[in-house]
């Protein structure tokens, strides 16, 4: 890939919605009142917890760290595959140019 789309690639990693320090994110309300409800939850999680087991702690504490990433690598794909179909929709309205190199950043993130 030529330097000029490994730079396009290295911008859309920066551009993820992870980073507070963004012009404007996307907060819907649904968003910010799950958070509201997740974060009530997980005040309540650690005296739930010293009530198990050691032997179910482990179990729970390792599922809910495998739950966070699966969310958080989910995250990124739905939001590559929104970046990807904004690629393909100015491909196909004639805004850039379908070429070799296109092609091949898209194929950097898709199966």
């Amino acid at each position: 890939m030529n330097e000029f789309y490994e730079a396009v690639s290295n911008l859309l990693e920066e551009m993820r919605c992870d980073s507070e320090e963004r012009e404007y994110t996307v907060e819907t309300e649904e968003w910010k009142t799950a958070g509201k409800s997740l974060k009530q939850i997980q005040k309540r999680l650690p005296s739930h917890l010293e009530k198990m087991s050691e032997r179910e702690q482990d179990f729970w504490k390792k599922y809910l760290d495998q739950l966070e990433h699966f969310h958080y690598v989910e995250e990124q794909r739905a939001y590559y595959q929104g970046m990807m179909d904004g690629i393909e929709f100015l491909s196909n309205i004639g805004a850039i140019k379908k070429s070799m190199n296109v092609k091949k950043m898209i194929d950097k993130y898709i199966l």
